[in-house]
């Protein structure tokens, strides 16, 4: 399918999330479903104009998983051009502007979701990106900021702006992650508006919900995120349901997790090869298992003993002792 200028394989499309959408993390979601486009984890401006060294074992080996997003985040413009220098030499295909976190970091650095509520920054924002990136310039917002908003003025900005697509989450900046607040019809509006694809996020967290989403909105690709945190086949069983209406049914057992957790170790292992990470391979090895462990354990049988006994384990020797024995039991 098309998204903008992007030929992508299907309408799929991971979020980007600090600390979940790492390097290994999306390969390994890759392997149960080809994803049409894939995030890196959202990027400080602040940070890559003033200390590009801390982020770039962030951008590890991103070729390699193409086609693969950027995300981005800020407010001053200096650093913005001095973060898409420093990206130009990256092979990645889409630069993705985040105007919708709502975190309490981005909001009193007047960034991310802020910017629904500050316009003229977000248009000079998109300016400035869209006439210094040679990838294509994309751009992440919610419904509004305390309530849905008038669209006149963003409608005006976005149709000028020159980016290749929109994605929108379906809650205000206010309303956070509030499972009672989707908006559906909001974005419904925004895509009878607009001519550029628009992307919708918020809750799209099993087969039905994927189909009322696109049903509601007629949005032109899904974008998921923290349901694939302890469901890696999310992508697969929404891709079945929509093109075959096929169900593939979601097992919690400690067999399967057991297999899951091997696989990511082999991507990990493959991840690290001629690497060297600022903190140590075998740190970033056990942070990433260990946390993935903690997902893909959840809603089997004695969960919640089990996660416990793996969030205590200080070093990768004592996570894997502690996956052996449990599995073992099984």
């Amino acid at each position: 399918m098309k998204l903008g200028t992007l030929d992508l394989v299907n309408r799929y499309v991971l979020a980007p999330m600090q600390n979940v959408t790492t390097a290994p993390f999306r390969r390994f979601l890759r392997k149960f479903q080809e994803i049409g486009l894939v995030s890196v984890p959202m990027l400080y401006t602040k940070r890559i104009a003033s200390n590009s060294n801390s982020i770039a074992h962030e951008l590890s080996k991103i070729e390699d998983e193409k086609p693969i997003s950027v995300q981005i985040i800020g407010r001053d413009l200096d650093a913005l051009r001095k973060s898409i220098d420093y990206l130009e030499s990256y092979n990645f295909d889409v630069l993705d502007i985040n105007a919708g976190c709502p975190s309490r970091r981005a909001i009193n650095a007047r960034e991310g979701g802020y910017l629904m509520k500050d316009l003229k920054r977000l248009e000079g924002i998109l300016q400035v990106a869209v006439k210094n990136s040679s990838k294509p310039v994309s751009l992440k917002i919610r419904t509004g900021f305390n309530k849905p908003m008038d669209f006149g003025d963003l409608y005006r900005i976005l149709n000028n702006s020159g980016i290749a697509f929109l994605t929108v989450h379906a809650r205000t900046v206010k309303s956070k992650f509030h499972s009672n607040s989707l908006d559906l019809k909001t974005i419904r509006k925004l895509k009878e508006l607009l001519t550029i694809p628009i992307v919708g996020n918020g809750d799209i967290t099993s087969v039905l919900s994927a189909k009322n989403f696109i049903e509601q909105t007629d949005v032109d690709a899904l974008m998921i995120g923290r349901e694939t945190m302890g469901n890696p086949k999310i992508f697969h069983q929404i891709h079945e349901y929509l093109l075959h209406q096929k169900i593939v049914p979601i097992l919690h057992n400690l067999d399967l997790v057991e297999y899951y957790i091997n696989i990511y170790e082999e991507i990990i292992d493959d991840f690290l090869t001629n690497l060297s990470l600022p903190n140590g391979n075998e740190k970033f090895k056990f942070n990433e298992l260990r946390r993935n462990s903690i997902w893909l354990t959840n809603n089997v049988r004695n969960s919640t003993k089990i996660r416990t006994q793996l969030s205590k384990t200080k070093n990768l020797r004592q996570l894997k002792n502690k996956l052996r024995e449990t599995f073992s039991s099984s």
